[in-house]
């Protein structure tokens, strides 16, 4: 019973999509226009109340698998849970719920909004699927069902030239991302003759000391490949660019979806195949059964990740437009999450057995997958902010809504918290996952591509608490410019996703002392495996 749990959240979601064409008629029938809203939050709903039932379900240090057809792996296609997944997947659905909720009264003015909800519940089905999937042919399958959806999303408002052009420069360069994390995925299968994640790791195992030259060359080329395709939707530089030019276009909902939690996926699926496949276990005595990665792929991510960071934080200062400028915000936090896992990788390659640097590595992954939950909170509440800004000044430009947080006073506060949660101003929670990755980092002194990589980051870090700090002064306390003079509070329905998500990143950092012993579970299972 507990396995076949593992599919209610999906089942849910895409049977709510595929009959949202149906409620559409039944709307006219019933001359009721909102039902297609109403089907989509209570099944994000219900899926939040699976998915919370299932972590319960997980047994301690442990998982739950499915495998669909009466096939088990190797052959079959399986659905793996542990609590790193469904960590992920209550965020993506609780992020989901939320713009369901402001898209209540926000995309009220656009027409054919039965694809826009069909397509934005599609969207929280691929990316449960990747959190759940157990093979890289499922993983693939979610992973495209996810990235069709936001393409579409993107650009939904297609009578403006740059959601268009925004959307074809995604679907572009997602595509080719797509494809080379494919053939990664190809190249592994060559050599191991399948896709199961975790039979793959034990073939790997068995196998490492017989592996011809050809054979370790080709493991080396699949992590570089899966790496750089994963990494397109993660928006890791020089792969970002699609990102800046789909916020602007996108509606501020779905814009709160992409840096809340779509990019977030990339780097999730890029953690898991790596952290699953790669990291071997020793066989030995308890000082010698830490998982040891094959191929030193935390160097690859901790150089993206500084890249990712240092790059956007320069373009950043350059930036008028509200939403470009959160957009920018988005890829320098996905460099900070990016460099956690790459420090707890590196760790783990470089210190082999040693129980001090697992500790440490430990430390950093925890931060990473808790700043993709503080990343998640922040920055959906600013885009879902910027929505309200949209809808009621009618403008994104940063100069003309200087004091607009007076005119718009609930939501104003809540988003200088978000400011403040971001610029991880302490004690609020972003300062604590930004914390626990520069400790993993500097925590081996001796290493000097560690702490020179992390003091760069600790450097950006104090930067971008800058920026955070001076976007809130404007927005709350500059002159109002004649632009914004009758601007009044948003809707009531829009208001309520901003003030749970200020909320949140205030009863984040009450809950920490519960709340880290939870994530360093989803850590471990990452790395060691249930």
């Amino acid at each position: 019973m507990e396995s076949q749990l593992i599919m209610y959240p999906i089942v849910v979601l895409l049977t709510s999509a595929a009959i949202i064409p149906l409620v559409k008629i039944l709307e006219d029938y019933l001359k009721f226009k909102r039902l297609k809203e109403l089907l989509t939050m209570s099944s994000i709903a219900v899926c939040l109340l699976f998915l919370l039932t299932l972590y319960k379900q997980i047994p301690a240090d442990g998982h739950l698998e499915v495998s669909l057809l009466g096939f088990n792996p190797p052959f079959g296609v399986q659905f793996y849970v542990d609590e790193f997944s469904v960590y992920m997947a209550v965020i993506f659905c609780g992020i989901g719920l939320l713009v369901a909720i402001f898209s209540y009264r926000y995309m009220e003015v656009d027409t054919g909004l039965d694809k826009y909800y069909g397509l934005l519940l599609t969207l929280i089905t691929g990316m449960v699927g990747v959190a759940f999937a157990g093979d890289l042919f499922n993983l693939y399958v979610f992973w495209e069902l996810m990235c069709i959806s936001s393409y579409s999303l993107v650009s939904f408002r297609k009578y403006r030239w740059e959601a268009v052009e925004a959307g074809f420069k995604y679907l572009v360069m997602s595509t080719i991302g797509s494809l080379v994390s494919l053939y990664g995925i190809s190249l592994i299968y060559g050599c191991f003759k399948t896709v199961n994640m975790r039979e793959i790791a034990v073939r790997l195992l068995l196998a490492q000391n017989a592996f011809e030259q050809s054979a370790v060359l080709s493991l080396y080329l699949a992590t570089i490949l899966i790496i750089c395709g994963f990494a397109v939707t993660a928006a890791l530089v020089p792969f970002h660019t699609w990102l800046p030019d789909a916020h602007p276009a996108a509606p501020a909902s779905i814009s709160a979806m992409l840096s809340g939690v779509v990019i977030k996926t990339g780097v999730y699926a890029m953690s898991r195949i790596l952290f699953t496949i790669f990291s071997l276990v020793p066989v030995g005595g308890a000082s010698n059964s830490y998982p040891v990665p094959m191929v030193d792929y935390g160097f690859i991510l901790i150089v993206l990740g500084v890249l990712t960071i240092t790059i956007a934080n320069i373009m950043i200062i350059q930036q008028k437009d509200l939403k470009r400028f959160l957009a920018f915000s988005s890829i320098v936090n996905m460099g900070y999450i990016a460099s956690g896992f790459g420090i707890a990788a590196y760790l783990l390659y470089h210190y082999p057995g040693q129980h001090y640097a697992f500790k440490l590595a430990v430390t950093a992954a925890s931060g990473a997958i808790m700043h993709i939950l503080n990343h998640a909170v922040g920055k959906s509440l600013l885009f879902l902010y910027s929505g309200c800004i949209v809808h009621e000044a009618k403008t994104r430009d940063i100069s003309k809504i200087e004091g607009i947080g007076r005119k718009m006073p609930v939501t104003g506060i809540s988003s200088s918290i978000g400011l403040f949660h971001l610029a991880g101003i302490p004690p609020l929670a972003g300062f604590w996952s930004k914390l626990f990755i520069v400790w993993g980092g500097l925590g081996l002194l001796e290493n000097t591509f560690l702490v020179g990589s992390t003091i760069i980051v600790v450097l950006n870090s104090i930067y971008a608490a800058g920026y955070y700090v001076w976007l809130m002064q404007r927005i709350m306390f500059n002159k109002s410019s004649s632009v914004i003079e009758k601007v009044h509070e948003a809707p009531i329905s829009m208001m309520i996703p901003v003030v749970l998500l200020s909320t949140t990143c205030v009863s984040l950092t009450i809950l920490l002392p519960w709340l880290i012993p939870l994530i360093e579970n989803a850590a471990l299972a990452l790395m060691v495996g249930g």
